[in-house]
């Protein structure tokens, strides 16, 4: 397979890093992850990566082997001895943490189960040979997995010594915890924006009694780590720089004179809907929609894949694709909300651009990426267009 490009190298040796330095015990590999991690577990040169980035000894799985004899394993697990403050205080315990994904979905709908170098093995087969043997070595057995809550679940009843099952899988899920067997079942929040914790109570035996979750939101009221911020600060300046060298060596043919002539583009561009919108226009000019990339910019994201799309016109549908090739779709402009206007400026008309409100809003507006967002509130900040549109929350 291709190499990854060189930004989103970057960004995942310093989330390795970042684990390190920030003391996790352990992270889960999942099937997404393997397309970097066959970069990161190749033989050769192995011991200088792990020097290194010393934490790519705690990325976990039971169910990845390499599928040739180039990459190392990951460790199926790692053991975790701790110190009780409470309940028996003073007493050692032993936390064992393994982690398993699932398959990747394939193109046809069926699960591959070889990818990027690596074989998936069934992961709820793996979970029967590796967590009795984890049980004669700790007290206490916690699976990270990566796979819906239907198969966490069934992870937790057919093994009956897990005590807690951590999921991910793009799932925002502030529920309360869920119980199989004597496993408590909690998912992280998507996109960290909430600090998950989940307190042990633990007995004078030495036994959990009970498991309590709760979230922390990570909003500008929590003050940042100075440690963590400066870290992050490097972070986003290297791959900013990764991907700000990767936009300008686009092809010229690609340039923004050349992108801003082509006729064939479905956007069309604020500029080009202020010659029959010129009201419309000057109102979104003085709104934070005009201004929608400085954000980004401010915070070293504005070439994060992830960020861009809703802070611009028409990304990966054939508009913006980034600063140094198409600065003219930057912003939430017109087409961002009402859709592709080229075909409308060209042949005007009824029935173009209706959007629903406040349904449209949310798609970008969700509470992880704008937490205070109050459709009443923000939304006379924007309005525009005639008073029959208005009228239909368009």
């Amino acid at each position: 397979m291709d190499r990854l490009p060189a930004d989103v190298m970057t960004k995942n040796k310093w989330v390795v890093k970042g684990y390190g330095q920030f003391l996790f015990d352990a992270a889960n590999i999942s099937y997404s992850d393997l397309p970097f991690l066959t970069e990161l577990f190749k033989k050769e040169g192995y011991d200088a990566r792990i020097e290194e980035m010393p934490f790519m000894g705690k990325l976990v799985s039971a169910n990845l082997q390499p599928a040739n004899d180039m990459l190392h394993a990951p460790a199926p697990y790692v053991i975790r001895e701790v110190t009780l403050k409470r309940g028996a205080s003073g007493r050692k315990i032993k936390i064992g943490i393994t982690g398993f994904t699932d398959l990747r979905p394939g193109t046809s709908g069926v699960k591959e189960n070889v990818y990027a170098g690596y074989q998936i093995t069934d992961p709820f087969e793996a979970a029967k040979k590796i967590i009795p043997e984890l049980k004669q070595k700790a007290d206490v057995i916690i699976a990270l997995v990566y796979m819906d809550q239907v198969m966490a679940q069934r992870i937790a009843t057919e093994n009956p010594d897990i005590d807690t099952i951590v999921g991910a899988k793009e799932i925002n899920n502030k529920e309360e915890p869920q119980h199989f067997n004597r496993a408590t079942i909690v998912y992280s929040f998507n996109q960290t924006k909430y600090l998950g914790e989940l307190r042990y109570y633990i007995g004078s035996d030495g036994r959990i009694e009970n498991q309590v979750q709760r979230f922390i939101e990570l909003d500008n009221k929590i003050p940042d780590d100075p440690q963590a911020d400066e870290t992050v600060t490097t972070a986003h300046q290297e791959f900013t720089n990764d991907q700000n060298k990767q936009a300008q060596q686009t092809p010229a043919t690609t340039k923004p004179t050349a992108l801003g002539s082509n006729l064939n583009s479905l956007f069309a561009g604020a500029d080009t809907c202020a010659t029959c919108h010129q009201e419309e226009f000057e109102i979104w000019e003085k709104t934070r929609h005009a201004h929608a990339m400085a954000t980004l910019e401010k915070k070293r994201q504005q070439f994060d894949n992830e960020c861009v799309g809703c802070h611009v016109v028409g990304f990966q549908q054939g508009g913006f694709q980034s600063l140094v090739t198409t600065p003219q779709l930057a912003n939430v402009q017109c087409e961002s909300c009402h859709g592709p206007g080229r075909q409308h400026s060209k042949n005007p008309g009824k029935g173009y651009g209706f959007m629903p409100t406040p349904q449209g809003c949310t798609v970008c507006h969700t509470v992880p990426n704008s937490p205070d967002f109050n459709f009443a509130t923000y939304w006379p900040k924007v309005r525009h267009g005639s008073k029959d549109l208005l009228k239909a929350g368009s």
